[in-house]
């Protein structure tokens, strides 16, 4: 039998409040009577919760670049959500666990809801901002994508179960796509929240190099505004750094339409404009993707240094794709994010999603190979 805060129960199965202090929401577990003998009821829940916010610790101690993190980072503010609503009610606040559902149920569509016509409008103003080009599309996209799923659900519930009961191959298409909102939303929610978390982590303060990636130039010579601000957020933790013989690694190949490399375009600026001396610079101009500016600055590192520590300095929003990359090289060291135009996020963090959903390509086919077996045996005499 549940029991109240600040209630206990006694022998016979009387309660009587003065027996026992139970305070609130503090309490984990709940007492029945049984002859004479108070007994504590079991909470796996609790148990399970606990689980999941401790593997996540151990994972983000073990490597807090790991592609693992974002996935339990979320799994754990969900269990950590459901079972605090659990508590709440199991205490007798029924009404704070009424405003859990709210937050659930109303408030959390009604944000989603409303993001997919903010990047619709937000798509808009990058277009005209940024010229048309298909990275340019993607907040666009995704916003048609979210008001698409609304209207889904909508026709869904709205009367047509008939139609779904009676058409066994829409119902399998509409399990499908539901499916592929759930495992991409999660996903994406989850890589969201772990990457600005991963903005705040701690810097070491020992670092032996400092490496600035590339970005397309201006006129085929000069840095970018976005390329600018990665070089001065370098020069800034090049200032901050202990480390007297700490050095630039300018990372950056030729492109096409390029009159120099990236690497010599951050140079120049380096020289020109900040008081970075020449001796502490290094060039390194082969790299063509964030890959290779990661594989080839570690080679040179290497044969200045043993084991060197590296500091790599992008876009805030490119910062924990870039760091997952260091991690499979085996590189020692943390990102450092620079500031983005506010505009410009939504677009550049789904092309990061994008390519990260492409790295894994093979777990989101696993999940989809599980649905089809499950589909298979749900159906089985029905359609096979």
């Amino acid at each position: 039998r549940r029991i109240k805060p600040n209630q206990s129960c006694s022998s016979g199965g009387r309660c009587r409040s003065k027996d026992l202090k139970l305070r609130g929401p503090k309490v984990l577990f709940f007492y029945v009577a049984n002859d004479d003998k108070i007994e504590p009821l079991k909470e796996e829940e609790m148990y399970l919760v606990v689980g999941i916010v401790l593997a996540f610790i151990l994972s983000f101690w073990k490597d807090n670049r790991s592609l693992w993190n974002p996935v339990l980072f979320l799994l754990s503010l969900i269990s950590s959500y459901i079972y605090l609503s659990y508590l709440f009610y199991k205490n007798g606040y029924e009404n704070v666990q009424l405003a859990f559902y709210g937050v659930t149920f109303v408030l959390l569509p009604l944000l989603l809801f409303l993001s997919g016509i903010f990047l619709i409008y937000n798509g808009i103003i990058l277009l005209k901002k940024e010229g048309r080009s298909k990275a340019n599309y993607l907040s666009m996209l995704l916003g048609i994508v979210i008001l698409v799923f609304f209207a889904l659900i909508s026709f869904r519930l709205g009367g047509q179960n008939e139609l779904f009961y009676t058409n066994h191959f829409l119902n399998i298409l509409f399990v499908f796509i539901f499916y592929s909102y759930f495992i991409f939303g999660f996903a994406f929610v989850g890589f969201m929240l772990y990457s600005i978390l991963y903005l705040f982590i701690p810097k070491k303060k020992h670092y032996d190099f400092i490496i600035i990636h590339g970005a397309g130039l201006l006129g085929g010579e000069k840095v970018t505004p976005l390329l600018k601000r990665r070089i001065d957020k370098a020069v800034e933790a090049y200032h901050k750094s202990k480390n007297p013989h700490i050095k630039i690694i300018a990372s950056g190949g030729q492109g096409a339409d390029e009159k120099i490399s990236e690497a010599q375009a951050i140079t120049n600026y380096l020289l020109e404009e900040t008081d970075v001396p020449r001796d502490a610079i290094i060039l390194e101009d082969q790299s063509r993707m964030t890959y290779e500016n990661l594989l080839y600055s570690k080679k040179l590192g290497e044969k200045l240094v043993a084991s060197p520590q590296f500091l790599f300095v992008t876009n805030d929003y490119h910062v924990f794709r870039t760091s997952t990359y260091a991690r499979k090289l085996k590189m020692k060291g943390d990102g450092l994010g620079c500031r983005t135009a506010g505009y410009y996020i939504p677009s550049a963090f789904i092309r990061e999603y994008i390519a990260l959903c492409v790295k894994m390509k093979w777990l989101f086919l696993a999940f989809y190979v599980l649905l089809s077996v499950l589909i298979l045996i749900a159906y089985k005499g029905i359609i096979w």
